[in-house]
């Protein structure tokens, strides 16, 4: 299967955390006839089988003949980077930017090595993005320095590549400032993909102007995800489903499934 960097658009990448999230991601990317990305963030990789994981994944995107592409999200531990390797992922992130920006591009280098030999693609990262992501913590709102970026990548060549640019995890509060011209500057200064993270709650305008850019070839969405379950649950709530004399778990699951599939796809329809 070819990988997300030869697709002609921005590919988006949802977070799941097990097969029903998944196959509703999936059922929305085939009702459009889109490419998706499934992301798995360290915690939920480590608490799930793998193997089979990706086989129900490789199985259920052909028989929907859909592209489908499984992502390993901010990882610090390169034994787990190692495993999702050896078990079929396609793309893997270290996460380094804690680290000093001379032990980021020696680790950067290291996991490429490891998963280039098995064709995996390998994204890495400039400049802590805040909020909380998995068990990754941030509070400092801090803009990815240019000269880091420069040094960085003149010395380290990833797959792809993500830079704190005023972006965060979790819920927006207000509209955040966003400096486009770091997008810009990784454009000018080499043709590496660049990622966006903290997707979710971005308004359709900001999230247009950032697929447009040229260079943008991935988009995180993560938090919209849960909060799609979270809305699937209070209907289930407000409609008696979880009552005892009527409750049937199919139904909470397909309200799930439903909530899920139409958020991702008015997301890929910005496409």
């Amino acid at each position: 299967m070819n990988n997300y960097l030869t697709e002609q658009d921005c590919v988006f990448a949802f977070n799941i955390w097990d097969f029903n999230s998944a196959r509703a991601v999936m059922d929305a990317a085939a009702s459009i006839h889109k490419p998706v990305i499934l992301q798995t963030s360290t915690g939920i990789y480590r608490k799930m089988d793998a193997r089979t994981f990706r086989q129900f994944v490789s199985a259920y995107a052909a028989a929907r003949n859909i592209h489908v592409w499984l992502h390993l999200d901010h990882c610090r531990d390169v034994e787990t980077i190692r495993d999702a390797v050896e078990c079929g992922w396609n793309s893997v992130m270290l996460d380094a930017s804690s680290c000093s920006i001379n032990e980021n591009i020696d680790l950067t280098k290291s996991v490429i090595e490891l998963a280039h030999k098995s064709g995996v693609l390998v994204e890495a990262e400039v400049g802590q993005i805040k909020g909380t992501e998995d068990d990754i913590l941030v509070t400092e709102d801090k803009i990815a320095d240019k000269e880091e970026i420069s040094y960085f990548l003149q010395n380290v060549k990833p797959d792809m590549f993500a830079a704190a640019f005023g972006n965060a995890h979790g819920i927006y509060k207000g509209s955040p400032r966003l400096h486009f011209e770091i997008i810009d500057y990784v454009a000018e200064i080499t043709d590496i993909q660049f990622v966006v993270h903290g997707g979710s709650g971005l308004s359709h305008e900001i999230m247009e102007r950032l697929i447009q850019k040229t260079n943008v070839k991935k988009v995180n969405i993560s938090t919209e995800v849960k909060m799609a379950y979270r809305r699937a649950v209070f209907l289930c709530m407000e409609q008696g489903i979880l009552e005892a004399d009527q409750f049937q778990p199919i139904s909470v699951e397909e309200k799930i499934h439903d909530a899920i599939l139409r958020m991702a796809k008015e997301k890929m329809e910005l496409l």
